[in-house]
């Protein structure tokens, strides 16, 4: 039945094409990608993501030799079925790293604090000019760091 759908919707989209003037139907010049809104934190998670900084400052200090540049850390209602993520600098937006307030929730502050290095291990490799993957210069970066080297989603 989807199929049909498809169908049906390419077909008014070719129709309304063809009943439009030529002028309208020519591409219009774009002046590149459009900045990216940064999600914010909400305000009940306010204090978990100031705690969470602290941590990225610590951890900076004591595991990375301080290498790694001060970040935006935010807690994100919006993961379902991961923990924490890295986002790099893109189309306007600064990088960030999130967390999952569920992990917070359901594993505890502990939990989430090792998720958040586990993502300041791909920081560093965006920091590096590496990939962002969980290959071997990841895997070797973790164990350094003192994680496991292997990305471990929610469950339930």
């Amino acid at each position: 039945m989807g199929t049909v759908h498809a169908l049906i919707r390419s077909l008014r989209r070719a129709v309304r094409l063809a009943l439009m003037p030529r002028s309208a139907r020519a591409p219009r010049p774009t002046t590149g990608a459009r900045p990216v809104r940064p999600l914010s934190t909400h305000r009940d998670d306010t204090p978990i993501a100031a705690a969470l900084l602290q941590w990225h400052a610590r951890l900076n200090a004591e595991r990375f030799g301080g290498a790694l540049r001060e970040i935006r850390v935010r807690v994100s209602r919006r993961m379902r079925s991961r923990l924490g993520h890295y986002a790099p600098a893109q189309r306007g937006a600064k990088p960030e790293i999130a967390i999952s307030d569920r992990h917070v929730r359901r594993h505890g502050l502990a939990q989430a604090v090792e998720t958040l290095l586990h993502e300041m291990v791909h920081q560093w490799q965006d920091e590096s000019g590496l990939p962002l993957d969980h290959g071997a210069a990841f895997r070797r970066k973790a164990r350094e760091v003192g994680i496991r080297p292997r990305a471990t989603r929610v469950a339930d």
